[in-house]
């Protein structure tokens, strides 16, 4: 049987897969890892028989221990997480360089042209399955096909600790009867949409014809593609975090308001935002350059913690950096703004806890109408307003 070299490594809900490594008797006990003196305390990874329960990544804790009454909480360990996960990608990179980071527990491989090493590709990713489990204790699930989409679907299908390596035959029989939410790229907002539509099943999204997928939103066309087995991204190394997006704004006439600029900003918010949730990606640094009329530039960045993806929370950031960067009251040529510390979102974006709700959906529909009718569609009103005395003084 000849099947692909993309493997997907999914290690299922890593934080609690390491804290039962450390403790072995948690094996025997629902529990979650969750930061439970936050005042919005979620779970942040539950144990497998917590799943079983039903408690799930992102629930509100008060509801996840509502759920399981019995539910111990374990506080999260962020440094022990990654020396694991650096020594996961090492254990990657001794097969192949080309290795992506796709999340938190979860890996790309391209095994093309390592079978002179390694053997075949489905012998290559047992032995590298040993060696994780020899090294860290863990045992990830792994999906060999021969592209992205089909691997990560086999180890959502194949979860907690399977492997399954794919001919081209058996890819397409693998996804046409699995449910949809299973699909990367669908998320609760589309997954309502496809329910309304009596669409449940991948092979259902694959029989779709180009006008009907275009009904999906703008991502309609690609997300069939994906449903049907066909995926031509690469594996790509390049670390996320070593990514960036950046835009820049020239003013005309150059400005010394400050207003002015911060609603310029926000619309390269907009268009930063968008391309780094269509990539399934969040930013946690933002950087500011503005250009002064009479020649100096001053530069200035914010940085957080926490993962953004919405453009409210990176504009907020990137606010603070342009304030920073602003201390000068000499009018402005040229503002640019650079989003870096890229990292992948994962299963995140769907995430949101139960008052962010109603910003991720809205932030999904602004998508879909700038995704189909560009940026210029809809803009906030205030953008309208700058236009309006811009186009006075001219």
């Amino acid at each position: 049987m000849s099947t692909g070299t993309i493997l997907h490594i999914n290690a299922v809900g890593f934080p609690a897969a390491i804290e039962m490594n450390i403790d072995r008797s948690l094996k025997a006990w629902p529990f979650v890892v969750a930061n439970e003196r936050a005042p919005r305390a979620v779970v942040i990874a539950p144990s497998p028989s917590a799943h079983r329960e039903g408690v799930r990544p992102g629930m509100v804790l008060s509801m996840a221990k509502s759920i399981c009454p019995k539910l111990a909480v374990r506080p999260p360990q962020p440094e022990l997480y990654r020396k694991v996960e650096d020594t996961l990608r090492s254990l990657c990179l001794s097969f192949t360089p080309l290795v992506e980071h796709a999340g938190t527990g979860h890996l790309y491989l391209d095994l093309a042209g390592t079978s002179r090493l390694f053997g075949a590709p489905e012998d290559a990713s047992q032995k590298l399955r040993a060696r994780i489990y020899e090294q860290t204790g863990l045992t990830p699930t792994l999906g060999l096909s021969s592209n992205k989409t089909v691997s990560k679907v086999a180890t959502r299908v194949f979860r907690p600790s399977g492997f399954v390596a794919l001919s081209a035959n058996e890819e397409s029989q693998l996804l046409r009867h699995q449910p949809v939410a299973i699909l990367p790229g669908i998320g609760p907002v589309l997954l309502g949409r496809l329910s309304l539509l009596d669409i449940d099943e991948i092979g259902q999204i694959a029989d779709l014809t180009g006008t009907e997928a275009r009904a999906l939103g703008p991502r309609g066309l690609e997300l069939v593609m994906r449903a049907r087995g066909v995926d031509i991204s690469p594996v790509d190394p390049e670390p996320v975090e070593h990514r960036a997006a950046s835009g820049a704004i020239v003013f005309e006439p150059d400005t010394s308001d400050s207003e002015i600029m911060k609603i310029r900003l926000r619309s390269l918010v907009a268009e930063l935002g968008f391309a780094l949730r269509k990539a399934n990606v969040g930013t946690h640094r933002a950087s500011v350059v503005i250009s002064y009329t009479d020649g100096p530039t001053a530069r200035a960045m914010a940085r957080t913690s926490q993962l953004l993806v919405r453009d409210d929370e990176i504009f907020s950031l990137a606010v603070q950096a342009f304030e920073r960067a602003k201390k000068r009251r000499v009018r402005v040529r040229r503002l640019e703004l650079i989003l870096s510390e890229i990292d992948a979102a994962g299963a995140s974006l769907d995430l949101f806890e139960p008052e962010e709700i109603r910003l991720s959906r809205f932030q999904s529909a602004l998508d879909k109408v700038h995704g189909r009718f560009g940026f210029e569609a809809l803009v906030p009103c205030s953008a309208l307003l700058v236009a309006h005395s811009l186009g006075g003084q001219s």
